[in-house]
C-alpha cells in the first residue's frame, strides 16, 4: 500500500490536476512559479527520482545532486517522466529532456514547462500575425507521407533497430490454426499462454454448434445496428441471462467492448463533472474520459485511501464524479479491494464503473466476476461494464446495472446506436457459454487451480510475478524491453508463446512477458513453461539485458 501523502501536498494536487485543464486554477506564470507552488514541485519530483533511483531513501538526494549520483540512469529518468506526466496531466517533449543533468534540472523543468500544454496553442481564429509570430512554420503545397508522418519513420526505425539487435518483431504472429492452447505458428505446434479463452469455451462443442446455428438461422452479420433493424432474439436472450448471471437489474450487449468504455463516459458526463480513473485503467477508459469534456485525473494503483483524500477535497466542485476501476488489471493480474471503493464511493456520493474485462469467469466461486469473489452486492456500484470476447470465446461487450440507467444506456450510446450489433454467431456462442459456466462449474475452479500452479512455480524459479495474484494474468516482470522481447522469442524456440508487453504500455522498468493461464492448460504444460522460462530469463541475464 503506497504511503497516504501530507494534506498540504494532496491539497496542491487536487487543485494542480482536478480541472478540465492542466492547472486551470493556478497563475499561469511560468517564469515565477509561486514558493508554495515549486515547493510541491520540489517534493514530488525528488519522491519520483527517489522512486526510480538507486539513492536508497528521500534524504539521499536533493536539487543539487547529479541524476547520476541519484542512481537515475536514462531508462529510470524516463520511469519517473512517465509517472510525473500523469501527476500533472502534462506532456514532455522530448528536446526538455536534453542536458538534464541534476534532479534540480527536472525540477525546474517541469515548474517552468508545466503550463505549455494550456497556453501553447492559438486558435486558428488568432490574427495572421501573431500565428507568424512562433518560431516554428510550417511549409506550404504539396507534402509526401514523410513530411506529414515522421511517426510513420520513427516505427520503421525501432523495427530496423529491433532487428539490427538480432531480435524478431514479436507481434502479429499468425495463427495458422489453434485447437485447445495449442497454436501452430509457422508450421509449428507451440503451447500458447496468448489467449483470453479462460475457460477455454472458444472451442466447446455446445458453443461452437450455438454459433453455428445461428448462422443457419441469421446468417453472418447482424447487417445493422439493434436499434434499426439489427436486433434478434439471441441478443435478447443474451441481455436477459447475463443481467441474471451478473446478479444486476438489467444488461445490454454492445458490438465491442473498447467502443464501449470510449463511448459511454463521453455520453454520460460532461463539462459538469469530474472522472477520477486508476493509473493503470485500460486505454479505452481514459479516451472515454478525454473525449468527455469532463474534469479527468487518475489515483495512484488501487489506492482507495488517496481516493477518498481527492474526493474530500474535490467532490463539492462537480455535479457528478465518477471512479473507474478494473476487476482484474490484465497488465499485473491484482485487482482493487472493492469493498473498500465502495465505502468511498458511498461515503462521497460517486459514481462506481468497473470493467470487468477480465475478472467476468475468472473471480469468484461461479466465475460472476468481482462482485462474486468479495461477495458484494452489484446493486452497491453503479455500471458493470465487460466483454464477451474473454471467458465467454466471443467477441462484444456490455454494460449492466440497474435497470433505468442500462434501459437508458442501450437505447442512447453511441457506440450501440451507431455500429452494427454483435454478430448471430458471437451472441449465440456467449449465451451458450454463459450456460456451460454454470453446467460445467469445475472449469472456473481448474482455472484457480492452473493459475496457482504456475504461481508457486515461477516463485520457486525466483521469477519476478509482480503482484498477480488469485487471476490467471500472470506477469514475469523483465526490467526492460529488449530482454523482454528476447525471452518471449527464446521461449518460442522452446515450444512456448507468451507476448512480451513494452514501453509505453508499462514503464521500461516493468516490461515483461505476459502470460494467460486458462482451465485447458494442464499441469504438463505449465510445468514445462515454467522451466523453459527459468532457462531463458537466466540466459537473457547473461546477455547483460538485465
Amino acid at each position: 500500500m503506497h504511503e497516504p501523502a501530507d494534506a498540504f501536498r494532496e491539497h496542491f494536487l487536487a487543485i494542480a490536476l482536478a480541472g478540465i485543464g492542466p492547472l486551470q486554477n493556478v497563475s499561469a506564470d511560468r517564469s515565477a512559479p509561486k514558493a508554495h507552488l515549486r515547493s510541491s514541485i520540489t517534493r514530488l519530483v525528488l519522491e519520483e527520482l527517489v522512486r526510480v533511483g538507486r539513492s536508497g531513501s528521500a534524504g539521499a538526494i536533493t536539487p543539487r545532486t547529479s541524476l547520476k549520483d541519484a542512481g537515475v540512469d536514462d531508462t529510470a529518468l524516463m520511469d519517473a517522466v512517465n509517472r510525473i506526466e500523469g501527476r500533472y496531466q502534462m506532456r514532455f517533449c522530448e528536446e526538455w529532456l536534453q542536458g538534464l543533468r541534476t534532479c534540480g534540472d527536472l525540477i525546474e523543468c517541469v515548474a517552468v514547462r508545466m503550463f505549455d500544454t494550456v497556453d501553447s496553442e492559438l486558435p486558428a481564429s488568432a490574427p495572421t500575425s501573431a500565428r507568424q509570430s512562433g518560431a516554428r512554420q510550417y511549409p506550404t503545397g504539396d507534402q509526401n507521407d514523410n513530411d506529414l508522418f515522421p511517426e510513420c519513420i520513427a516505427l520503421e526505425n525501432r523495427l530496423r533497430d529491433l532487428k539490427d539487435s538480432g531480435l524478431v518483431n514479436p507481434f502479429l504472429r499468425a495463427n495458422e490454426r489453434v485447437h485447445n492452447r495449442t497454436a501452430r505458428i509457422d508450421g509449428r505446434d507451440v503451447v500458447s499462454f496468448t489467449s483470453f479463452d479462460y475457460l477455454g469455451l472458444t472451442g466447446h462443442p455446445d458453443v461452437t454448434r450455438a454459433a453455428k446455428a445461428a448462422i443457419d438461422r441469421f446468417g453472418c452479420s447482424a447487417s445493422a445496428s439493434r436499434m434499426v433493424g439489427g436486433n434478434n432474439t439471441i441478443l435478447d436472450e443474451l441481455d436477459l441471462e447475463l443481467a441474471q448471471f451478473l446478479g444486476t437489474e438489467r444488461a445490454v450487449v454492445f458490438p465491442c467492448g473498447y467502443g464501449t468504455n470510449a463511448s459511454v463516459f463521453n455520453h454520460l458526463f460532461n463539462a459538469e463533472d469530474l472522472i477520477l480513473y486508476d493509473e493503470l485503467a485500460h486505454n479505452s477508459m481514459v479516451q472515454g474520459a478525454s473525449a468527455s469534456k469532463a474534469g479527468m485525473r487518475s489515483f495512484r494503483h488501487n489506492d482507495y485511501e488517496q481516493l477518498d483524500s481527492l474526493l474530500r477535497d474535490l467532490r463539492p466542485n462537480y455535479r457528478r464524479v465518477a471512479i473507474a476501476i478494473e476487476g482484474v488489471y490484465s497488465m499485473d493480474g491484482d485487482y482493487p479491494d472493492l469493498p473498500r471503493f465502495i465505502d468511498v464511493k458511498k461515503k462521497h456520493k460517486a459514481f462506481l464503473y468497473v470493467d470487468e474485462a477480465h475478472s467476468l469467469g475468472t473471480m469468484g466461486p461461479g466465475g460472476r466476476g468481482i462482485c462474486d469473489f468479495f461477495d458484494v452486492d452489484p446493486a452497491d456500484g453503479d455500471l458493470w461494464m465487460g466483454t464477451i470476447s474473454k471467458a465467454l470465446g466471443a467477441g462484444g461487450g456490455y454494460l449492466a446495472g440497474r435497470e433505468r440507467l442500462v434501459r437508458y444506456l442501450g437505447f442512447t450510446t453511441p457506440a450501440f446506436v451507431f455500429s452494427t450489433a454483435c454478430s448471430p454467431p458471437n451472441a449465440a456462442a456467449a449465451l451458450e457459454g454463459l450456460r456451460v459456466i454454470q453446467r460445467e462449474p469445475w472449469r472456473v475452479t481448474r482455472l484457480r487451480e492452473r493459475s496457482e500452479l504456475f504461481l508457486k512455480l515461477a516463485a520457486d524459479c525466483n521469477l519476478d510475478t509482480g503482484p498477480s495474484r488469485d487471476t490467471p494474468v500472470i506477469p514475469i516482470i523483465l526490467g526492460s524491453s529488449s530482454r523482454a522481447i528476447l525471452v518471449s522469442q527464446l521461449l518460442l524456440e522452446r515450444g512456448i508463446n507468451a507476448q512480451p508487453i513494452l514501453y509505453p504500455a508499462v514503464r521500461e522498468s516493468a516490461a515483461r512477458v505476459r502470460f494467460f493461464l486458462t482451465a485447458e492448460h494442464t499441469e504438463e504444460q505449465i510445468v514445462h513453461a515454467v522451466e523453459a522460462l527459468a532457462e531463458v530469463v537466466t540466459i537473457s541475464q547473461t546477455m547483460g539485458l538485465g
